[in-house]
């Protein structure tokens, strides 16, 4: 595979396909190639363009350091505006002192599943309950294949970003690795993101946790201090939570800083890991196999596609499917 320049260098914008003003975040569809024709899984790409916070521990040193240099002086300005004491204008930053100012992620080659993912979509409420879940969430989850998730195997068994794993407990039973998520620059800690994979195969989502799984839980809960501990971030500025509906179905935890607010932890998808534990524990061992769970589905996406054969067309929430 060529590497994220070269490809980079031949992608050719087709359209911005999304973005997000809340986090600076901008993805764009197009083709790599000299191809103009889009296919999806051949020469389609995705790219993600996401403006990276400031770098505080980098320019707290140069001010630390007693260096000369104006730490402003770099600035390229447009107009400017001026009212009393306060004044304000547009520009750019020309110095590396701030270290990188965007993130780059591609997907290349790009399916079409890809791309309905990060394209803008209409949302829909999705209210499922336990038998709902068993006779149309379960069957489409168990109906993916193997390979959408090997890259989660590639890590688990370090074949692949082994250099990026932090924190290991190899325990098949109880055991995961914790590694930076994709979505941060691994330098920041205000904007910490991790996430922990966990060994133990057929775990899918939340749906599947019982009190069998308390002990790997409780586990990720007690490690994941040890992996923020490396980037400065002590336990109680830590955000752990399982999202369902998942990106995909191999059981994960999102390990953030509190202070990093985004749509990952919108209470549509988000389950902090603390209430997961005590409602396993504290109400119901099969708390998760009896509780009706509602969430938001994007309407491109395949599980919305599924859904819809289930939905009373006169509404947006769903009927009994034996009726349909």
């Amino acid at each position: 595979m060529p590497s994220i320049k070269t490809l980079l260098d031949q992608f050719r914008l087709k359209e911005v396909i999304n973005e997000d003003i809340s986090s600076k975040t901008v993805w764009l569809l197009g083709t790599v190639g000299n191809t103009t024709d889009l296919v999806p899984g051949v020469n389609a790409a995705v790219v993600t363009l996401e403006r990276l916070a400031f770098d505080t521990q980098t320019i707290s040193n140069h001010a630390l350091s007693g260096s000369d240099a104006s730490l402003l002086g770099s600035l390229a300005l447009g107009s400017e505006e001026q009212n009393d004491v306060y004044s304000w204008a547009a520009g750019y930053i020309n110095s590396r002192m701030f270290g990188p100012d965007i993130r780059v992620s591609l997907i290349y080659p790009a399916t079409q599943k890809h791309i309905a993912k990060h394209q803008r979509q209409h949302r829909r409420w999705i209210t499922e309950t336990p038998r709902l879940y068993s006779l149309v969430t379960k069957p489409f989850i168990d109906a993916q294949p193997a390979s959408r998730i090997q890259w989660v195997y590639n890590i688990l068994s370090k074949k692949v970003e082994a250099d990026r794993i932090v924190y290991e407990d190899p325990d098949p039973e109880s055991g995961f690795i914790i590694l930076p998520d994709l979505k941060w620059d691994a330098s920041n800690a205000a904007s910490m993101y991790l996430v922990a994979i966990v060994h133990r195969q057929g775990l899918k989502s939340l749906r599947d946790l019982t009190d069998s799984h308390l002990p790997l839980l409780k586990n990720i809960r007690n490690k994941a201090n040890v992996a923020a501990e490396k980037y400065g971030v002590p336990h109680n500025k830590l955000r752990l939570y399982i999202h369902y509906q998942p990106s995909y179905y191999h059981l994960h935890v999102h390990i953030t800083n509190v202070d990093l607010e985004g749509r990952g932890i919108a209470a549509d998808r988000a389950h902090l890991l603390d209430t997961v534990i005590s409602n396993i524990e504290d109400i119901a061992p099969d708390y998760y196999q009896k509780v009706t769970l509602a969430y938001a589905l994007g309407s491109d996406t395949e599980l919305w596609q599924h859904w819809t054969a289930h939905l009373d067309p006169r509404s947006t929430t769903e009927s009994s499917p034996e009726t349909n």
